[in-house]
């Protein structure tokens, strides 16, 4: 029977574990043709809680070892004033579901040591750190996006709830000519691009967008002040203002678009990737980016349809250097983002699914 081990809490983890955590995952994802290292900032950040948000977090490594070799591990996760323990992670080899269903017995059994009432899997910490297990796809993962190996979503297929997000994808040539198919007049509506001076500003500006426009979507929690900040101050020497729009209707900002280019297309994959080697390789191989990935859009209720149409415009002009355009995740039961999506994208590029198990 593989021993079971559950390291950390409030407090930061050890570091023995946490290296002992990241080589696990590097060597699980070694010569992997579909895996971008970037993802393990967003590991990084949750087990060194180098961000407030993190700090704010219970995270504990769950691992699994047999004759003193890991062979499997995953986060646990708790947030703030969410009530149930998140599983993230989750690293097993795919003919053990007896470690696999050890871990997740684990989970169950420490979320209800801290009175919790479910778990979520799929979830890092935040939605806008990615969410859902990945199912289905062909492409390598790109920036910002989950990744595991795609038998993953086996070992939760007895979890009682199952809910499925997709990320969609066209050449943007395709999405130009329908865009330019929707005559919405935006009237009196404008986008004005981030003003980089004020980058702190700025972001603390998209957080409460993001809050008031997205803030329904399932499994989104509120945000406290600098959690954009936080998130994207250290990619700010990789973007431009033209990254950030936002939707003005005189003076106040009403909606806003993040987008930028998929920097996973200008490194490697399958090895590992230090902050260093990736901002090099984003600056020397930027020739080789030819994917634009809209992270997030939202406008306010009320200024919907000829707001979305006046930042999608304001994006087309500013991505026409590039032959693709990806979206972040939507939950398939969002009817009216998925219609967007399929009006103007067609088809789903990578699919997703957070499984759901109440205690």
């Amino acid at each position: 029977m593989p021993k079971i081990k559950i390291t950390g809490g409030n407090g930061k983890l050890p570091r023995e574990e946490i290296l002992s955590f990241r080589k696990f995952r590097s060597d699980f994802y070694r010569n992997d043709a579909l895996y971008v290292a970037t993802e393990e900032f967003v590991t990084d950040m949750l087990l060194n809680k180098t961000s407030a948000f993190a700090k704010s977090l219970d995270v504990r490594t769950i691992s699994a070892t047999e004759d003193g070799r890991r062979i499997g591990q995953c986060l646990y996760i708790v947030a703030p004033d969410t009530g149930f323990a998140q599983i993230s992670h989750f690293d097993c080899p795919p003919e053990r579901k007896d470690i696999a269903d050890a871990m997740i017995r684990a989970v169950k059994s420490t979320a209800k040591e801290c009175g919790l009432k479910k778990i979520v899997a799929g979830l890092c910490g935040h939605l806008s750190y990615g969410v859902g297990i990945l199912t289905e796809t062909d492409l390598k993962n790109s920036f910002d996006t989950n990744y595991n190996k795609m038998y993953t979503a086996e070992f939760f297929k007895d979890f009682k709830i199952t809910r499925t997000l997709s990320a969609y994808r066209c050449r943007l040539d395709d999405a130009r000519s329908r865009l330019s198919a929707a005559t919405y007049d935006v009237g009196d509506l404008f986008v004005r691009e981030a003003d980089f001076s004020k980058f702190k500003d700025e972001c603390e500006t998209l957080r409460k967008l993001c809050d008031a426009t997205i803030g329904n979507t399932y499994l989104y929690a509120k945000t406290a002040e600098g959690h954009f900040y936080e998130l994207l101050k250290e990619l700010k020497l990789l973007l431009s203002e033209k990254n950030l729009l936002f939707l003005m209707h005189g003076n106040k900002e009403v909606g806003f678009v993040f987008w930028h280019p998929d920097f996973n297309c200008a490194v490697r994959a399958g090895r590992p990737l230090t902050k260093a080697a990736f901002a090099l390789g984003c600056i020397f191989n930027k020739g080789k980016i030819d994917t634009a990935k809209l992270n997030a859009i939202g406008v306010l209720k009320g200024y919907r349809g000829k707001g979305t149409i006046a930042l999608l415009r304001a994006l087309e002009e500013r991505t026409r250097k590039y032959k693709f355009i990806e979206t972040n995740f939507v939950w398939d039961n969002n009817i009216e983002s998925t219609l967007v999506n399929r009006r103007l994208l067609g088809g789903e590029c990578r699919k997703f699914s957070v499984y759901e198990e109440y205690l």
